[in-house]
């Protein structure tokens, strides 16, 4: 079930919250309406996306906002909710049969990954090419994720650089004006709030939101290559003990702790 991260909204805002504050302690609310250019916006936020639209097309950029959504939701794993799940199964597949046993557990379950698991061992297939089917599937999902990671991260990229496109513009709108000595200062001032605002969104935003992406899809490879483990376990009968044994190889020595222990039946002890 996935539920809403708050820390990575909270963390942008803290970071432009900690910078707008910087900037009001140095130099009031007039230093800080000085720091807000909508040209210098327009032109960073306007030049990333078209480089994104030409380096990766319309379709891909349409679903970085869906990737984007995806930061701020995470999927909340309880070891021991999962570890009881796959021990029942594997004490009802040796107690009422594979087919029987798993075919109620099937129309439970909402997983599609899980499913497909399922079917595999009712079917009776062969272990490995179970094991070779799943791993296809965790291979097409790591490389799903890898698009969106690879765009988000060329976003952190390319925003410096349309800063730096900005602060050049404004440097050149400024000699321009190189008679009027009043003028410089604050022309440059401009030219450089550009750059700013690109420096801002790769550090801020961007590299962090790839960053997360990352993390995120080794948690849910993590999660699947348990339950691949746990579909072999039951396909080879080997009983809710042994299941458990083995799908204790994936916590850490924390994680292993907090587990309720089985009885000599493979039941959970209260």
């Amino acid at each position: 079930m996935r539920q809403q991260d708050w820390l990575t909204p909270l963390g942008i805002l803290l970071g432009f919250g900690i910078i707008i504050l910087a900037i009001y302690f140095a130099g009031g609310i007039e230093g800080l309406s000085g720091f807000v250019s909508l040209s210098s916006f327009v032109t960073v936020v306007g030049g990333l996306t078209a480089s994104l639209f030409v380096g990766f097309g319309g379709q891909e950029v349409k679903n970085m906002f869906s990737v984007l959504h995806k930061t701020f939701r995470k999927k909340n794993v309880d070891f021991q909710e999962l570890m009881d799940f796959w021990v029942l199964l594997a004490r009802k597949a040796r107690q009422e049969g594979i087919v029987t046993g798993l075919e109620q557990a099937l129309e439970q379950v909402k997983d599609p990954f899980v499913r497909k698991g399922l079917g595999l061992v009712i079917d009776g297939h062969d272990p490995q090419i179970i094991r070779q089917i799943l791993a296809m599937d965790i291979a097409a999902l790591q490389k799903r994720h890898a698009r969106g990671h690879q765009l988000i991260s060329k976003a952190a990229e390319l925003s410096p650089g349309w800063g730096m496109v900005g602060t050049i513009v404004g440097l050149v709108l400024m000699l321009q004006q190189i008679e009027d000595p009043q003028a410089i200062g604050p022309a440059i001032a401009l030219a450089l709030i550009t750059t700013l605002y690109g420096v801002l969104l790769a550090n801020l935003v961007f590299n962090p939101i790839a960053n997360k992406l990352m993390l995120l899809t080794e948690e849910e490879v993590f999660i699947k290559e348990i339950i691949v483990e746990a579909l072999i376990s039951i396909r080879n009968d080997e009983g809710p003990v042994v299941l458990r044994e083995k799908l204790q190889m994936f916590l850490t020595s924390e994680m292993y702790g907090r587990l309720k222990p089985l009885d000599q039946e493979g039941n959970v002890s209260p």
